[in-house]
C-alpha cells in the first residue's frame, strides 16, 4: 500500500522536444515544493488556478518560465495536494527540473501510482482505473469513446445494479432458513431463481463485450494461414502495399509471424502473416507452425486461404472465419465459373494481381462491425475484469441450469458470487493484484 506521506512526480508527458511538457507532483508535499522553486507565497497560489511563474534552482538560477497549476486535497484526481508544472518542452530544462525535485526531496513515482493512488483514497474504482489504462492505450475513435464512457461510471453503475440484485436475493435466501417455513420455501426458491437467471444472462452479455472492447481499444487481430505455397505472404503483402514479408516460390518460406496495423475504414486492425501448416521434420519450421496455431486461437478473424487450383479446399472450423480461394488468376473462365459454383462462401482473389482484394477487404471490415456493435452499450476493459467475471458464471451458472432446489447451496453460492463482485469492483482486492493493474501504466499516470 501507499504510504500518504510520500510525496512523489513524474514526467506525465513524453520525453523529448517539443512546445511544453509536464510535471507532476502529489502528495503532502508538493505545494511547499512548488513553493521552494517559485519563490512564491503561499497567498499567491490558489485552489485549480493557473499562475505563470519563474522557477529556480537551490542557486536561485532560473529553471523555466512556466505555467503551475495546483490542487488541494481532496479536490484532485488523486484526492492529495497535487501540483502541475508545465514547462517549455526542452530535455535539458526538463532534467534540470528532475534533478532539482529529487534534491528537494521528492522522489519518482511507480507506474500508475498516481491513478492507484486515485483509487486507494476512493476517488475511483478498479474499473474505472483500469478505463484509464485503456483510454490511453486506444486505437480507434470508439475505442477511447468506450473508456470515457468506463471512466464516467456507467459500467460500475451496471456491475453494482447486478450485484445490488444478487444480494437481495441473498437476504430473501437468509430470511427463510432462519424462518425454516417450508411452505414458503417453493415461493422464495422461484423467485430466487428468477433473479439468479436474470443475472445471468446480465453477466454472459458482459463477457461477450470482451472481444469487442479489444478490437475498439487495440485493433481486430487478422490471421493469414493455410498451407505452404497457397499465398499467404503475397496476400499479406498486396493488403500491405509493400513488400512486407519474403516471398518465394520454395515452401516454408515464411517460419515466423509477421504482423502489421493497418486502418479499415474506422477499425484499427493488425493483419498477421503465418508460417505454412503441414507435417515437417524441420524443427525450426514446426516451431513456426506451432506459433500459427496460437495465432489462430487467438485471432478476432481468421482468413483460410487456399490455392484455386487444388482439389482441398476445407475451412478452419473457427468462429470469425473468412475462406478465400487465392490464385484465380491461373484458371480459365470457364474453370472459375465451376469453381465458384462448388464453392459458396468463399471468397476468390489473386493476391498477386490484386483482383478481388477488396471485396476481401469489405469482409473484414463488415466481420469486424458485427463483433463491434453487437455489444454496444457496457465493454469490458481489461482481462482481469473477464476473469472475475467468468468465475461469477460459474457460481451462477450451474444453480440455474440445474434449477437447484435446496437454500443453502442457493445462499452459499449466491454469497460466493457476491464476494467474486466486490473483487471485480476493487472492494477486496490483494495488493498482488493491484500491482499487477497498475504496473501496466505509464510512470505519469
Amino acid at each position: 500500500m501507499l504510504k500518504k506521506e510520500e510525496t512523489f512526480f513524474a514526467l506525465s508527458t513524453q520525453m523529448g522536444r517539443s512546445a511544453t511538457a509536464t510535471v507532476r507532483i502529489n502528495g503532502g508535499d508538493a505545494l511547499r515544493v512548488l513553493l521552494q522553486l517559485s519563490k512564491k507565497k503561499k497567498t499567491k497560489i490558489k485552489h485549480a488556478r493557473n499562475t505563470v511563474t519563474n522557477i529556480y534552482n537551490k542557486n536561485n538560477s532560473l529553471i523555466d518560465n512556466v505555467v503551475v497549476s495546483y490542487y488541494k486535497k481532496p479536490k484532485s484526481y488523486t484526492g492529495e495536494d497535487l501540483v502541475e508544472i508545465h514547462t517549455h518542452g526542452n530535455p535539458i530544462i526538463i532534467n534540470t527540473l528532475v534533478r532539482e525535485l529529487c534534491l528537494l526531496g521528492v522522489r519518482i513515482a511507480e507506474p500508475g501510482e498516481f491513478t492507484k493512488t486515485a483509487y486507494l483514497n476512493g476517488k475511483i474504482d478498479l474499473i474505472q482505473a483500469e478505463s484509464v489504462l485503456s483510454l490511453i492505450n486506444s486505437k480507434s475513435a470508439s475505442g477511447v469513446n468506450l473508456s470515457l464512457n468506463s471512466i464516467s461510471g456507467s459500467m460500475t453503475k451496471e456491475l453494482q445494479k447486478t450485484r445490488s440484485s444478487l444480494i437481495g436475493a441473498l437476504g430473501l435466501l437468509e430470511y427463510e432458513l432462519d424462518i425454516s417455513e417450508t411452505e414458503n420455501q417453493d415461493k422464495t426458491h422461484s423467485e430466487v431463481q428468477k433473479t439468479l437467471k436474470k443475472n445471468l444472462e446480465r453477466i454472459n452479455k458482459f463477457l461477450s463485450s470482451g472481444q469487442a472492447a479489444k478490437i475498439l481499444t487495440s485493433g481486430a487481430r487478422i490471421v493469414i494461414c493455410g498451407e505452404p505455397n497457397v499465398g499467404k505472404s503475397t496476400l499479406f503483402n498486396s493488403i500491405m502495399k509493400y513488400e512486407r514479408a519474403i516471398v518465394t516460390s520454395i515452401a516454408g518460406t515464411t517460419r515466423d509471424t509477421i504482423e502489421e496495423a493497418l486502418t479499415l475504414n474506422k477499425h484499427s486492425v493488425v493483419f498477421v502473416d503465418t508460417a505454412g501448416l503441414r507435417e515437417t521434420d524441420d524443427v525450426i519450421e514446426r516451431k513456426g507452425i506451432q506459433r500459427t496455431r496460437e495465432e489462430i486461437n487467438n485471432a478476432d478473424i481468421v482468413i483460410s486461404l487456399f490455392d484455386s487450383n487444388k482439389e482441398t479446399h476445407k475451412n478452419i472450423k473457427t468462429k470469425n472465419n473468412i475462406g478465400v480461394l487465392n490464385k484465380i488468376d491461373l484458371l480459365q473462365n470457364n474453370s472459375l465459373k465451376n469453381l465458384i459454383k462448388k464453392n459458396k462462401g468463399f471468397l476468390f482473389v489473386s493476391a498477386k494481381n490484386k483482383k478481388g482484394l477488396s471485396k476481401l477487404l469489405r469482409k473484414i471490415e463488415e466481420k469486424v462491425s458485427e463483433i463491434t456493435t453487437k455489444n454496444n452499450d457496457f465493454f469490458l476493459t481489461s482481462k482481469r475484469q473477464e476473469r472475475v467475471l467468468i468465475n461469477i458464471q460459474n457460481e451462477i451458472e450451474p444453480l440455474v441450469k440445474n434449477n437447484e432446489k435446496n437454500l443453502e447451496l442457493l445462499a452459499h453460492h449466491t454469497t460466493n458470487a457476491i464476494g467474486f463482485f466486490d473483487n471485480l469492483l476493487g472492494k477486496t482486492s490483494t495488493d498482488d493484484v493491484l500491482d499487477s493493474v497498475f504496473s501496466s501504466f505509464c510512470v505519469g499516470k
